[in-house]
């Protein structure tokens, strides 16, 4: 089986990662020549540059292909151009998606031309975050030239964009993210914006960060829906499908390494928790219990969990952690919590990546003063429910 992978976003690039760790050849094909830059070289991974029409894609596909779509979820056209083509060769065709971030902030609006619409009829200065890609389409804004801040790229072909387009260069802005809530709420007082546009980029795109700078100054927020889609996996569960697909899970459980059961005094040490799910929820309970100062961070507050910071994750959450757990349900934000996390020298348990956790969470057994701890190689967790069950009983029974 042939694997094409059709990228520009952060997932399509940790996928890129995945396969080659797994010692899976692919080909990756990004549209723009920042795509290709920010690929750093994977073993087996080939990257292609450059736009491609539905007849350029299908002369690349055959039968025996599993097209992989992991582009942007605004970018509808090139999504309906791959189902297209894999239509007409035979190709396999499976949907990347990012989650879409639960919110219920600003004003929505269907599209860019609603957009323009909306921006026409309500005065002040503008920070412009989605992009250069439809940016023409602003210039039918009155007064744009003296309204609107484009945030985009900072490549040239870009900025030479923005300039032919009327955008005076003191209104360019010209900067590669991520961007933290600080960052945001910055460029919105240095503009003076008193309007946030933006599109549904998901946690990985940096949405609730911007969301958190809108609050933050008390500005207004426009929102640009996302395209609607039916059906596809998020990245945690296009790896799951792969590894059954290829047969990497068996190998993944001949290798996993044995965890040795490391017990460790939490009185009084900061643990930051970032997610707010069952999973986080589980987990800070658990190291309050054994005293630890918990600092619980996610971009929305749900029934689960008591949230601290109410926001997106950030590098500074990490500062003075003795420890950490990535439970949030995007597979790519808990990947920077792990590369951060690596480069602070934190421990960190990352709820859906065994191979990026430096510890393990184990079931933890509590009786007679005593505590045990049980984990297996991340294969076997009815086998571990079962032994923590049993352990727990005869504990039970020494009181």
């Amino acid at each position: 089986m042939r694997i094409c992978v059709f990228s520009g976003t952060t997932e399509g690039h940790e996928l890129s990662r995945f396969l080659a760790a797994n010692g899976v050849p692919a080909e990756v094909f990004v549209a723009t020549e920042y795509g290709a830059a920010v690929m750093e070289p994977m073993p087996g991974i080939t990257v292609h540059e450059g736009r491609l029409d539905e007849n350029e894609i299908a002369a690349r596909l055959d039968a025996d292909t599993l097209l992989i779509d992991a582009t942007h979820p605004y970018a509808a056209l090139v999504t309906d151009n791959l189902r297209t083509a894999c239509a007409k060769t035979g190709a396999r065709y499976e949907r990347l998606l990012r989650p879409a971030l639960r919110h219920g902030e600003g004003e929505t609006v269907p599209d860019t031309e609603a957009a323009v619409a909306w921006l026409s009829r309500h005065p002040g200065k503008v920070l412009l975050t989605t992009g250069s890609k439809e940016l023409e389409a602003y210039t039918a804004v009155e007064n744009f030239a003296e309204r609107l801040y484009p945030r985009v790229l900072p490549s040239v072909g870009v900025i030479q964009k923005c300039a032919s387009l009327g955008f005076p260069g003191s209104h360019i802005i010209a900067m590669q993210g991520p961007f933290s809530a600080g960052m945001n709420a910055a460029l919105i007082r240095q503009t003076g914006a008193e309007i946030l546009v933006t599109k549904d980029t998901g946690a990985t795109g940096g949405f609730a960060e911007k969301l958190a700078a809108a609050r933050e100054t008390g500005i207004k927020t426009l929102i640009i829906a996302r395209p609607r889609e039916e059906s596809g996996r998020s990245l945690a569960e296009m790896q799951a499908f792969l590894r059954e697909e290829l047969g990497l899970a068996e190998e993944r459980r001949q290798t996993a390494p044995l965890r040795f059961p490391l017990f460790v005094p939490l009185e009084g040490r900061r643990c930051a928790v970032f997610g707010a799910g069952k999973i986080a929820a589980r987990r800070a309970a658990v190291l309050r219990r054994f005293g630890a100062c918990v600092t619980v961070t996610a971009p929305e507050k749900r029934a689960e969990i008591e949230i601290n910071l109410c926001r997106g994750y950030e590098k500074s959450d990490l500062s003075g952690a003795f420890l950490a757990v990535a439970a949030t349900d995007d597979r790519a934000v808990n990947h920077r919590i792990a590369e951060d996390c690596a480069s602070l020298g934190i421990p960190v348990s990352v709820a859906d990546s065994a191979l990026e956790s430096t510890f393990f969470f184990p079931a933890v057994c509590e009786g007679a003063e005593l505590t045990a701890g049980v984990v297996s190689r991340g294969t076997s967790h009815a086998k571990t429910a079962e032994a923590a069950r049993r352990i727990r009983r005869v504990l039970e029974e020494m009181t």
